[in-house]
């Protein structure tokens, strides 16, 4: 799956002003690619991704899918093809507090018809993830590392084409940051493409491209 943005831009108000986001964001994450988008807090970083998987509509610019418009699917159409071929991890809490980590992780299979076990699938993945101990665990009980973790698993149980994460390792010891970056770098192995948000300018180099925000503008750089 071929990603391309072409001339992205997004603005909001501040105050009195408008301020960009984003301004004229072009790029292409080939089929297999691992790019780590790098840049400080505010730089347009999670406006960037949110626009690239169709989360929040752009101001202005596509967003091109194997050449096919994005947005010219309706809502609905675009939660099904994010469910089925992108794999999501947002930055911060984003499990739901009312199910376990397994639940969590099984809920992303059911929200569009489709075959298999979803339990053996989600078990399959803890063990990989080494978090097996935590099935019956509730968010509130988890670590940082832990809450990662699961976050991870349900981003895969769909086996997406490409999985965009925004800070997944932010506020872990780094430790626990390298083994994440390591899972990462088997499964684009694998053949998963990734775009990944990070602050971790050294982790950030396993990549093999390395993109840039700063106030909104995105530079490209080969890794």
């Amino acid at each position: 799956m071929r990603l391309e943005a072409q001339h992205l831009t997004k603005s909001y108000r501040r105050g009195q002003t408008h301020f960009n986001a984003v301004y004229n964001a072009c790029f292409s994450l080939a089929d297999g690619a691992f790019v780590s988008l790098i840049g400080r807090s505010g730089s347009g970083k999670t406006t960037l991704l949110n626009m690239a998987i169709g989360l929040l509509s752009p101001d202005s610019g596509e967003i091109l899918v194997d050449g096919n418009n994005l947005f010219s699917l309706e809502d609905r159409q675009r939660s099904d093809f994010r469910n089925e071929k992108i794999g999501y991890i947002p930055q911060g809490r984003s499990l739901l507090g009312n199910l376990t980590a397994l639940n969590n992780t099984r809920l992303p299979f059911h929200l569009q018809r489709r075959s298999g076990d979803s339990l053996q699938k989600a078990r399959e993945l803890f063990i990989q993830l080494g978090i097996s101990h935590l099935e019956n665990s509730y968010p509130k009980e988890l670590s940082g590392g832990e809450l990662r973790r699961v976050a991870l698993a349900r981003a895969l149980i769909n086996s997406p084409e490409l999985i965009l994460a925004d800070e997944p390792t932010s506020d872990l010891d780094i430790d626990t940051a390298r083994e994440i970056w390591e899972l990462f770098s088997r499964l684009n192995a694998q053949g998963v493409s990734f775009l990944v948000a990070t602050h971790d300018v050294e982790l950030s180099r396993r990549g093999n491209a390395i993109w840039q925000m700063h106030s909104g503008r995105l530079t490209l750089e080969a890794g």
